[in-house]
C-alpha cells in the first residue's frame, strides 16, 4: 500500500469519526448539518455514512431524512454499554427477572435483520444458554427478534427481513418472510413471542418488547432455557412478567 493511499484511508476515517462525534452530542442529524459542522463534503458524508449504516452504527429516519447512533455501538465494549441509559433502565429489571426463574435473561436491539445482543445474565445452573455479549443473531429465529418485529409496521418488517440470512439453523426455523409475516399477529395479541428450537436445538426462548411514548420499540428482553425447563406452562408464565415488566420499562422512558 502507498503512503499517498494509506494517508486516503487515514482521512476518511477521521471524517467519519468527526461524524460519529458530532451525531454523539447532536443527534438527530440531517447530512446538511452534520457537513456544516464538521467540514466534511457532502458526497464523502453519503458514502460514510451508507457504510455507517450497512454496519449498524447509524440508523436512518427516512421520513426526516435524519441520522441518529445506531445500535452496533452499544456492543463495542462492556463500559459503553454499561453507560447507556437503556442497559442501565433494563439492568435491575433482568435481574429481578433471573432472580425469579433462574434462567438466561437477554437484552437486545435489531439492527438490518439481526438482533444485537446488549447485555445478558446467564443462569448459574450447569444445564443453560449463554450467549456473548455485541453478538448476532438472525432477526426471524430469536424471540427477541420476532418481539421486535410485532411491534413494527409491516413494511419495516419486510425490510428487516429482507436483510435476514434465511439459512436454516435448525429444522424448526422459519424458511420465509411470509410465513414469519403469519405469526406475528400471534405476538402482537399476547405480548410476546416465542423462540421453539428455532436459533439453537434443545433451547427454548419467550421475548417481549420495550415500547416508548410513540409506539417504537426500542429494544427488547428474553428468557431463555434448554427445552426441558421450559415447558409451555413455564413459557407462558414467564411470558406473562415479560410483558408486565417491559411494559414498565417503556413507561419509564417517556
Amino acid at each position: 500500500m502507498t503512503n499517498e493511499r494509506r494517508s486516503d484511508e487515514v482521512n476518511v476515517l477521521v471524517k467519519a469519526l468527526d461524524i460519529l462525534d458530532r451525531m454523539a452530542t447532536d443527534a438527530p442529524c440531517t447530512v446538511a448539518q452534520l457537513c456544516q459542522h464538521t467540514g466534511v463534503t457532502k458526497p464523502t458524508a453519503y458514502r460514510i455514512l451508507k457504510t455507517l449504516d450497512q454496519r449498524g452504527y447509524v440508523v436512518r429516519d427516512v421520513v426526516r431524512r435524519e441520522y441518529s447512533l445506531g445500535p452496533a455501538l452499544y456492543g463495542l465494549s462492556r463500559a459503553a454499554r454499561n453507560s447507556t441509559d437503556l442497559v442501565r433502565l433494563a439492568r435491575p429489571a433482568m435481574q429481578s427477572l433471573h432472580e425469579e426463574f433462574g434462567e438466561t435473561v437477554n437484552l437486545g436491539v435489531v439492527s438490518h435483520g439481526q438482533v444485537v445482543y446488549l447485555d445478558a445474565i446467564e443462569s448459574v445452573q450447569r444445564l443453560r444458554t449463554t450467549v456473548q455479549i455485541a453478538l448476532r443473531d438472525n432477526v426471524h429465529t430469536t424471540a427477541l427478534g420476532k418481539a421486535i418485529l410485532a411491534t413494527l409496521p409491516e413494511q419495516e418488517v419486510r425490510e428487516q427481513l429482507a436483510e435476514a440470512d434465511w439459512s436454516p439453523l435448525t429444522p424448526n426455523a422459519q424458511r420465509s418472510a411470509e410465513a414469519l409475516l403469519a405469526d406475528l399477529p400471534r405476538f402482537r395479541a399476547q405480548g410476546y413471542a416465542i423462540d421453539d428450537e428455532e436459533n439453537e436445538v434443545g433451547s427454548r426462548c419467550v421475548a417481549s418488547s420495550i415500547v416508548d411514548s410513540a409506539g417504537r420499540p426500542v429494544a427488547a428482553i428474553s428468557v431463555s432455557a434448554p427445552v426441558p425447563r421450559m415447558t409451555d406452562a413455564t413459557l407462558a408464565k414467564i411470558g406473562g412478567r415479560l410483558v408486565e415488566t417491559c411494559k414498565q420499562l417503556g413507561n419509564a422512558l417517556t
